[in-house]
């Protein structure tokens, strides 16, 4: 496989180029990302693409660290950056509200993902590899690639239907979240040139980006209170929202904390449509005043 064609993607990221490339990001795309990208540098490493692997790795870790934005540098160093660099380009990310607040209670192992690269960098697949995967993405709050994770984390140990399957479940991640990146178009090659895609695989990637999860409030938790939600079950209810928001699953406990609110809207609907727009009123104007 030739891959000379991909080295200008090593020395400039093509998803983030500039700042406005930041602000299409949410601090939850940017964690997903993250650890997608060193996903996709471990699969490869088990191939003769080795060689790319060894470039994009030393690109991410010739300044050092990625304390500052570069426009020069590949797009993990810069996504790094929004989740463990200067702070600053937190005011960049299309929700800075809810993503200063995943950044102050996120700890990221930058050491880790320092010796993780310079692993990728510098020989072959370790034992000490798959323990920095973990590490890496026990520390991106509420990630939805943690089972992926696992599993392509002893990529060695798979067999080759279940390696096909990882690897065509990262290749459609990484095609709905970074579809213009500096690696995805070298993966999607990379993925053709082994043979590694698998039918069997649904595409369950819902969208580009993902919302930050909604983060609790005192007084927006007392506020459920009013619609009827019960003292007990006000914590319950108010994580329903960031549960959808990132597409997962409730809980039969929190659907039952958000049963009241749920039976308004059930009561709205069936009231007829001139409930449902006055309903869609009260939306508009309550979202222009929490402005």
């Amino acid at each position: 496989m030739s891959e000379y064609k991909f080295f200008d993607y090593i020395i400039e990221g093509k998803m983030i180029r500039n700042t406005d490339g930041v602000s299409r990001l949410t601090f939850t795309d940017a964690s997903d990302l993250v650890l997608l990208y060193f996903l996709a540098l471990h699969v490869m490493r088990h191939y003769p693409s080795r060689r790319f692997v060894k470039s994009y790795s030393e690109e991410v870790l010739k300044w050092q660290n990625w304390d500052y934005f570069r426009s020069s540098g590949n797009d993990l160093y810069n996504l790094l950056n929004i989740i463990n660099g200067d702070e600053k380009i937190i005011d960049k990310l299309s929700n800075p509200r809810a993503a200063k607040v995943m950044r102050q209670r996120s700890s990221f192992p930058t050491l880790t993902a320092k010796r993780l690269l310079r692993s990728f960098a510098n020989s072959n697949p370790s034992f000490n590899d798959s323990n920095d995967l973990v590490k890496i993405d026990n520390s991106l709050q509420n990630s939805r690639y943690s089972g992926l994770r696992r599993r392509i984390a002893n990529y060695a140990k798979l067999t080759p239907q279940e390696k096909r399957k990882a690897v065509t479940e990262l290749e459609n991640a990484l095609k709905a979240r970074g579809r213009n990146s500096d690696i995805v178009d070298y993966y999607v090659m990379f993925v053709q040139d082994y043979d590694l895609e698998s039918s069997q695989v649904k595409d369950t990637e819902p969208r580009i980006s993902q919302p930050d999860p909604v983060q609790p409030d005192t007084k927006d938790i007392q506020m459920l209170r009013m619609l009827g939600v019960p003292n007990k079950d006000l914590p319950f209810a108010y994580k329903v929202l960031s549960l959808t928001t990132r597409g997962l699953g409730i809980p039969p406990r929190f659907a039952q904390a958000y049963a009241p609110i749920m039976r308004i809207i059930d009561d709205i609907v069936k009231a007829g449509p001139g409930y449902v727009n006055l309903l869609k009123q009260v939306h508009n104007r309550a979202k222009v005043a929490k402005r």
